[in-house]
């Protein structure tokens, strides 16, 4: 899938807005990205989600781990495509992230971090953060957008 691909099925989904944002992290843009627009269409989440799933396939990934709650789609589509499990971050009291009680994280898990949009990498860092400091081993990781 090319990169034009994917921005024409955001264009075509409405989830590529353009005009002056202000985003989280403080910067400005031109456009905005509403994944979660996109992805309340199944067919296009799995065939997103597949293009990440297809370049993970090489690392044997047992894990896929996402934040809250930009990247929960993104990632149980990626793990259902992979055949490995799911988790997500969510925040904790702390800035940092925690696991949803009852998830677990195996030492030894060969980890894919993803989330939808990547600006400052934060919460993507945050999720790595989470894993590994539970056992896992980042392996790779994804976006939709960067």
């Amino acid at each position: 899938m090319t990169g034009e691909e994917i921005l024409r099925i955001f264009r075509e989904t409405g989830a590529l807005l353009e005009g002056h944002f202000k985003l989280r992290s403080g910067a400005h843009s031109p456009i905005f990205f509403q994944s979660a627009v996109v992805l309340q269409y199944p067919k296009y989440a799995e065939m997103l989600c597949g293009e990440i799933a297809r370049r993970a396939r090489k690392y044997d990934v047992t894990l896929v781990a996402g934040p809250a709650i930009g990247g929960v789609i993104l990632s149980y589509e990626i793990a259902s495509q992979l055949g490995a499990r799911e988790i997500f971050g969510e925040k904790d009291e702390k800035g940092g992230f925690k696991l949803r009680p009852g998830f677990v994280v195996t030492p030894g898990d060969r980890v894919l971090a993803v989330d939808d949009v990547l600006t400052t990498g934060g919460s993507l860092r945050k999720v790595i953060e989470l894993v590994e400091s539970e056992g896992g081993r980042v392996v790779a990781v994804g976006c939709l957008i960067d």
